[in-house]
């Protein structure tokens, strides 16, 4: 006979979620419990939002914010909550789901035409003062875009395994000097989020592969009153419907045990008593020993964890009372400028007297080296006046970028959001990247159980391709499918 299990997760992100969600839907027999400790006060990890930035319903994601490609295990809940989010949205006009015009080049911008309601982007080149659009006929910009888009990679090549995408790029295509700005923000800020250097060139063309091969082509975000968060609203609301789930915020892991005694016990000593646990920590928490596991975690889970990145992501967002940039552009990329990636969002509701009011939003992106550098302009200074500062930096930038006089947008302006996901110590950083030299049998090893008692999950552990909400999710079902399967034949042995 089976005894059923009782399973504790580490960790509140979108991993665990689905863990949880897949466990549950086996039966009681099988499954006990499952019960979910984190160490923020909110579920969702990299997937949270401000509520009160914009008023009437809208939800402004400080995280993961971009859905990139269809058919996955993500757009699947988009799919089933459609019909009663469209009920949230108060707009018969808008959809669920708002397109996004790709300007990045590392995925896979400019986009040839604009989106279907006329958005596009546009590229800014400070040391000239000069913007162009996703269009241009700069020849310069066109040669980089074209050599960009012909890339080929060879991941069986052992010569990529031991080169980085950067040393790739340098020897494969001829940037001219005056776009190598806007290639370190349109590749560089996005492509794994950190220099491009660092980053596997073998590991990165396993992704395109799966990328291409497994998901449907197509870029897009929910919209604000819905935002990402949506999908987390979606997966607890499923979980909260099973007596079975627990959840305990604000639990923060010091000591797992996995040898004689099977527990995990809290920094303020509380313990619970399990049969078996899966971590779903982000890889600098793995390898900073600031979990500690008792025995010890064997070298090669370490080594293996140590063969992925995860870098500084800042997210800066300025509300305003007025638009001053064109009213289709939706992004930009700015070469040689503090902030690199910058999009924009205009939400609209009824004030109280019904009186249809809007407010314009623009998203500053940094990661990596940029995003270190800002950390360093603001300095020790308050929360305020890091956010002050923050605030200034921007609006600089969008004033010489769109040729609009200072005044003009301090006086449109109102309030700013400045979040810093290498500040958060349970996480401490944005976007998982394949380091130079990783294998593929790294990424075996970081999804590989312990003595049928230590399981792992989170988009690090996706053997097929990492740095996407759906590929953490997929890790989710893995490591469920994975502890059923080990405990019916154990028990059956």
């Amino acid at each position: 006979m089976v005894e059923p299990l009782n399973i504790l997760i580490v960790g509140a992100g979108v991993a665990s979620l689905t863990a949880a969600r897949e466990l549950l839907s086996k039966p009681s027999s099988i499954i006990e419990s499952v019960t979910i400790v984190e160490a923020l006060g909110y579920v969702g990890g990299r997937i949270t939002s401000s509520d009160d930035f914009i008023p009437g319903g809208h939800r402004i994601d400080l995280g993961a914010e971009y859905i990139h490609g269809f058919g996955t295990l993500l757009t699947q809940v988009v799919d089933e909550k459609k019909a009663e989010w469209k009920e949230t949205i108060l707009d018969a006009e808008s959809d669920v789901l708002e397109d996004i015009f790709i300007v990045a080049h590392a995925d896979g911008g400019p986009q040839k035409m604009p989106t279907k309601d006329g958005k596009y982007g546009v590229y800014y080149l400070a040391g000239e003062d000069k913007l162009l659009r996703y269009d241009t006929d700069d020849e310069d910009f066109c040669q980089l875009t074209d050599a960009l888009s012909r890339l080929e990679y060879d991941s069986e090549n052992d010569d990529h395994i031991t080169k980085s995408l950067g040393e790739y790029l340098e020897e494969s295509i001829s940037i001219p000097d005056r776009m190598i700005g806007i290639m370190q923000a349109g590749f560089g800020n996005t492509a794994g989020c950190t220099d491009l250097h660092k980053i596997s060139l073998s590991a990165t063309a396993d992704f395109e592969t799966h990328w291409e091969e497994n998901e449907i082509e197509g870029d897009a975000r929910l919209h604000s009153r819905i935002g990402m968060v949506g999908i987390i609203d979606a997966l607890v609301d499923t979980l909260k419907q099973d007596d079975r789930f627990n959840i305990h915020l604000n639990w923060t892991v010091q000591r797992v045990e996995w040898g004689q005694n099977v527990r995990v016990v809290s920094t303020k000593g509380d313990g619970i008593v399990t049969d078996k646990i899966i971590i779903t920590a982000p890889p600098p928490i793995i390898t900073s020993n600031q979990i500690q596991f008792d025995p010890p975690l064997p070298q090669w889970k370490l080594d293996s964890y140590n063969m992925v990145g995860m870098e500084r992501a800042i997210k800066v967002l300025l509300c305003f009372k007025s638009r001053f940039w064109p009213k289709n552009v939706q992004n930009v990329i700015v070469a040689n400028m503090n902030i690199p990636e910058i999009w924009f969002r205009e939400m609209s509701w009824k004030d109280e007297s019904g009186v249809e009011a809007h407010a314009y939003v623009a998203v500053g992106f940094l990661t990596s080296k940029s995003a270190d550098d800002l950390k360093i302009m603001l300095g020790n200074r308050s929360d305020q006046d890091r956010r002050d500062l923050a605030a200034d930096i921007m609006k600089v930038e969008l004033a010489s970028i769109f040729k609009i006089a200072n005044e003009v947008v301090d006086e449109a302006f109102q309030s700013c959001i400045l979040f810093d996901w290498g500040d958060v110590e349970s996480i401490r950083g944005g976007y998982i990247y394949p380091k130079v030299g990783i294998t593929k049998n790294d990424f075996h090893l970081m999804a590989k159980s312990i003595d049928d008692v230590l399981y792992w999950a989170g988009e690090a552990t996706n053997t097929n391709a990492c740095c996407t909400i759906q590929s953490a999710m997929e890790t989710g079902v893995r490591v469920a499918e994975e502890i059923t399967y080990d405990h019916i034949s154990f028990t059956c042995r």
